[in-house]
């Protein structure tokens, strides 16, 4: 019995710890590798339009750079994301990704036209995308989804980004031919490279980034599961147990106090338990922190940012779509609502900016005396109103560094007051708020990012050595104990 139990003690650790390291090693490569490649999407398709609009109005967002080259830059990084993320076809190949590949139910602007994105159409795309990458939501509020996605449907949202970025860079491009040519269907033609972006591309990141999160919350899940451990000390200390009960018996047995196998096999069995115990509960320590310190940390970043590259995208386009039938302010007012309780670790509640408005007015000249004279437009007073952030939900996670809350309030502010008064700098003065924000999230995010790599490290140091060391342990305490007992059973056989 005591050699039994001393060697499945022994097979016990070295299973669980190898399970925990394999697991461990997968949380830090591949499910995180995943998780940010998706995460890179969704941001870089969101720059993309932000640098497209911003480049079609006029707006130079990095001094000295050619125009489109931040709309090409950020085309690239989404590409090469894709091919993280486990795309098997270039991207960037046009039409020798999905031959023939068109959205559903597009409708091309003729030469006449004003745009074909109705407010229906906006509205629909504004619902689609809204759930950031780092929630795991999808609709209005970025609520999360009842279950996660299937691979199927992680699959297929690669498929889409994969068969209509060609698709999207293509408007674009016609959208600058006809702006070269003076022609104003180019605006009609970024307006639907825009709704393709909303309705298409970004809830198909956002599908493909559930799923990830998804993956890195059960690699979690397996790196610190208690019944492992739980299951690997009551062996081990039945094995204690048994072996401490054949010393007594061997005593009252054959009146000799000591006997050298079992005690050498009894004090292995304790160092075998109490070091893998030890390992394990700093590995869980470290990991803990990783995900409270690292992991959840970027993923609220990357919620902030999609929601800070949607306020300033609409903020864009509906500057290039003045005039028209459009809720890019309407969408505004919403997704500032959003940004303003997400950087505060809290979710999006019933708030009175949730139902789409058409605020159109002021607009104009009657703006622009409104902004000289200091007064606030709808829309600016309700981003400045004190009493905005009681009407988020309940906290979900610790807030934002302060500084980073500040730049957020700071960049609604600038976009609703460029949506209240279009005139003058305001809205390149918005676009350049939402780029200082989007600047300090990137430093906040490689912060996170090197938390985050250094505990999984260290959960990984924890382990090192354990399995092979407790498994020896074990073993010869099974060696011993059987050494041990052999000249008694001998004697008294």
């Amino acid at each position: 019995m005591c050699v039994c139990l001393c060697a499945a003690a022994g097979v016990g650790a070295i299973a669980v710890v190898e399970r925990r390291a394999h697991a461990v090693s997968a949380i830090s490569r591949q499910t995180m590798a995943g998780t940010q490649a998706s995460w890179d999407i969704h941001r870089h398709l969101a720059e993309a339009a932000a640098a497209e609009a911003s480049t079609f109005l006029g707006i130079s967002t990095t001094p000295g750079a050619a125009p489109y080259d931040d709309f090409a830059a950020a085309m690239r990084a989404a590409n090469e994301a894709m091919v993280r993320a486990g795309a098997t076809t270039d991207p960037g190949s046009g039409g020798l990704a999905c031959p023939g590949q068109e959205p559903p139910a597009t409708v091309r602007p003729s030469p006449t036209s004003s745009g074909p994105t109705s407010s229906a159409t906006a509205g629909a795309g504004a619902a689609g995308a809204s759930g950031g990458p780092g929630k795991g939501g999808s609709g209005r509020g970025g609520a999360r989804s009842a279950a996660p996605p299937s691979s199927e449907a992680a699959a297929a949202a690669l498929a889409t980004l994969v068969c209509l970025t060609p698709v999207y860079t293509r408007y674009v491009g016609e959208a600058r031919a006809n702006d070269r040519m003076g022609m104003s269907v180019g605006g009609a033609y970024l307006r639907m490279a825009n709704s393709l972006m909303n309705d298409h591309l970004l809830p198909a990141s956002a599908t493909l980034a559930r799923s990830h999160t998804e993956d890195q919350a059960q690699a979690f899940r397996r790196a610190t599961r208690a019944g492992d451990v739980a299951g690997l000390a009551v062996v081990a200390l039945l094995a204690l147990a048994a072996l401490a009960a054949a010393q007594v018996l061997g005593v009252l047995w054959t009146r000799r106090w000591l006997n050298p196998g079992l005690l050498a096999a009894t004090l292995l069995v304790t160092v075998g338990i109490i070091w893998p115990q030890a390992a394990l509960a700093t590995e869980r320590a470290k990991l803990a922190s990783a995900r409270s310190e690292g992991y959840d940390v970027q993923a609220m970043l990357a919620r902030v940012r999609h929601l800070a590259l949607r306020a300033e995208g609409d903020v864009l386009y509906w500057r290039i779509a003045q005039g028209g039938e459009i809720v890019f302010d309407a969408d505004f007012d919403q997704t500032a609502a959003q940004l303003a309780c997400a950087a505060r670790g809290r979710e999006p509640g019933t708030t009175p900016l949730n139902e789409p408005r058409a605020l159109n007015e002021p607009s104009g000249a009657g703006a622009a005396s409104a902004a000289e004279e200091g007064l606030p437009g709808p829309h600016e007073a309700a981003t400045r109103d004190p009493n905005l952030v009681r009407w988020c939900g309940p906290a979900t996670a610790r807030p934002l560094d302060p500084g980073i809350v500040k730049l957020v309030d700071t960049a609604r502010q600038a976009g609703a007051t460029a949506i209240d008064a279009p005139v003058g700098d305001s809205t390149p003065r918005a676009t350049g708020r939402f780029m200082e924000l989007d600047r300090a999230l990137t430093k906040a995010d490689g912060v996170a990012e090197a938390r985050f790599g250094t505990e999984v490290a260290g959960a990984g140091d924890a382990l090192r050595g354990v399995a092979a060391g407790a498994g020896a342990l074990f073993l010869l305490a099974a060696v011993l104990a059987a050494a041990g007992l052999a000249p008694r059973i001998r004697e008294y056989g």
